[in-house]
Parts: C-alpha cells; structure tokens; sequence
C-alpha cells in the first residue's frame, strides 16, 4: 500500500511539475517569438512542440498529463466563455499525441525506448509525425467545434511548419547536450 501511494505521489508531482514548465516553456516562446505568431497560439516556430516531446520521451504518461494540465491552464479562459468541450478536447490533444506518436513508433521498433540510443532518424520521423498529428488533431477539434474563423486547408500549415521546426530545435539541441554529457562520462 505504501509503494503504491508512493508511486501514486511521485507520478503526481511529476505531472504538475510538466504541467508548471510547459506554462512556462509556453509563455516563454510566446514572448521570444511573438513576430512570428500566425496566430492565436500558432507560430511559425513553436518551442513548446519540442518540449512536449522531451516531456513525454523523458517522463511517459505523467508527462503527457502534465501537458494536458498545462494546456487547460493556458486555455482556462475558454473555460469561462463557455467553451468547456473546446478547452477540455485541446488539452488532451496537447498532451497525449505526443505519447500517442510515441507509443506506436516504439510499438513498430521506428523509435528506440533507450534515449541514449536515438539516432538523428529516429529523431526526423519522430519529429515530423508528431508534428502532423499534432496540427491535425487541433485543427480537426477546432472544425468539430466550431470555432470562429477557421480555415482548416490554411492553417493547418503554419500549425506543422512551426511544430516541427520547434521540435527539431529543441530536440536534436537536447539530443547534442546528452551525446556531449554522455561523452564526458566516458
């Protein structure tokens, strides 16, 4: 019982603290790259995409609800106007494709489980599926939902273009660090 409260515990602070440092990750390219905003929460070049990746390769499933936390926290005022069902379906779509891309390229041996052995292939075709997935699952919830001025055939672009150049920058960026750590400690 304890281990389980234990276990219980750990995966619950590791989902707030994902959740707090995508907020923050979140707000941090919105403020580095507000010239290249598309959109309401669309740039051409979104860090956070990456980050959500490191978060899920790096933590699994308590990573993925953090994200999915951290998006309802970002899109808490589409809770107050009334758009529950839109806020509640972003967040999921946030936080759990990238663990779903994750998953089933694992599942098919495209991705390794040991981030130590990742090669920059691994890293592309990762990159590149969650970033469509991602622009697709967002755009076909707004479509679903209705939400206001949305051409779904235009936007989707800058959705993926900006999803997979801030993954490939935070990704093959973290991917130099741990081969850089990895080489000191040999």
């Amino acid at each position: 019982m304890i281990l389980f409260l234990r276990d219980t515990l750990e995966k619950t602070a590791l989902a707030l603290a994902s959740a707090f440092l995508f907020v923050g990750f979140f707000r941090f390219n919105a403020w580095i790259f507000s010239n290249l905003a598309y959109g309401e929460g669309i740039s051409w070049v979104f860090l956070p995409a990456g980050f959500r990746i490191i978060l899920v390769l790096v933590l699994g499933l308590p990573g993925a609800v953090g994200l999915t936390l951290g998006t309802w926290f970002i899109d808490r005022e589409l809770f107050n106007q009334g758009a529950t069902t839109l806020a509640i379906l972003n967040g999921v779509v946030s936080g759990m494709i990238p663990w779903l891309v994750m998953k089933y390229l694992t599942h098919r041996q495209w991705l390794s489980p040991q981030l130590q052995t990742l090669n920059a292939a691994q890293l592309l075709n990762l990159i590149l599926i969650f970033a469509a997935t991602s622009a697709i699952g967002h755009q076909l919830v707004w479509v679903l939902l209705e939400r206001p001025q949305l051409n779904i055939w235009v936007d989707i672009w800058p959705m993926f273009v900006g999803n997979a150049l801030g993954a490939l920058l935070m990704l093959y960026s973290f991917k130099f660090v741990l081969d850089r750590l990895r080489s000191r400690a040999e």
